[in-house]
């Protein structure tokens, strides 16, 4: 995940990063500002942003000067001594607004919402437009993976699911060969027509082929089968339980 720090205390930016890392590995601070001037050129030469923490009141201000003076796609998470600009903040792109001094829990909880936005609007809009329009062949047709020192072509078909392990991502086909692939799961996800597949978890993106079964836990929650059976419990969320279920039925 590539987030933004703008924030001009420095023991603040640091706690900030440290408690990132520790809620959340695979996160990587692609800049830090501390005014609203060097957050404005850091923001126009770095696009692709995930997310930003941004503090309200700078060296040089209020933060959210910025956005009136630069396009902003990415959501915002604030993070502040003051509780006085709530509504600005969400008036911006703020998706959370965290008083300072920073709690771990109140972090986990903001980075949890944002899974569940980015999740819910995971599809970019032309892809979208090809899904609805049946433009399936807009997508990927065959996936490069790696046999020892070489490479090959497995056609999408022969694919029933994808897993992520040790930061290794792995293809398994339908004769349960395990292959080693070089794209993530949400680079995956962006090529594949949705209609086939699905991001069951964090860790699994499945095939409707690879679909046996699935069952309730009680709790809201989803419990499926795979074919090839997994090593583990693929366990779909109660947020994205209703989706899976319309995805399923077609």
């Amino acid at each position: 995940m590539k987030v933004a720090i703008i924030e001009d205390e420095v023991p603040a930016r640091e706690q900030l990063i440290s408690l990132l890392q520790k809620v959340k590995v695979d996160v990587e601070v692609v800049f830090t500002a501390q005014s609203i001037q060097e957050s404005i050129v850091q923001l126009r030469q770095h696009s692709g942003l995930d997310l930003i923490f941004m503090d309200i009141q700078l060296n040089d201000g209020l933060s959210l000067a910025i956005f009136d003076q630069v396009s902003v796609a990415a959501p915002v998470i604030f993070a502040t001594a003051f509780d006085q600009y709530t509504l600005q903040a969400f008036q911006q792109n703020g998706i959370d607004y965290l008083l300072k001094p920073i709690k771990q829990k109140e972090l986990e909880m903001a980075l949890r919402k944002f899974d569940q936005l980015q999740s819910h609007f995971q599809k970019d809009f032309q892809q979208l437009l090809r899904s609805f329009n049946g433009e399936e062949s807009a997508f990927k047709k065959r996936v490069l993976v790696r046999k020892g020192g070489s490479y090959a072509s497995v056609p999408v078909e022969e694919v029933q699911y994808f897993f992520s392990e040790h930061k290794v991502t792995f293809l398994v086909n339908k004769s349960g060969q395990k292959l080693i692939v070089d794209e993530t799961l949400a680079e995956l996800e962006q090529s594949l027509y949705s209609g086939k597949f699905f991001r069951l978890s964090r860790a699994v993106l499945s095939s409707i082929g690879a679909i046996d079964k699935f069952t309730s836990d009680g709790k809201g929650k989803l419990l499926v089968d795979l074919i090839p059976s997994t090593n583990e419990q693929v366990t779909v969320s109660q947020e994205k339980a209703g989706e899976f279920k319309r995805w399923v039925s077609g």
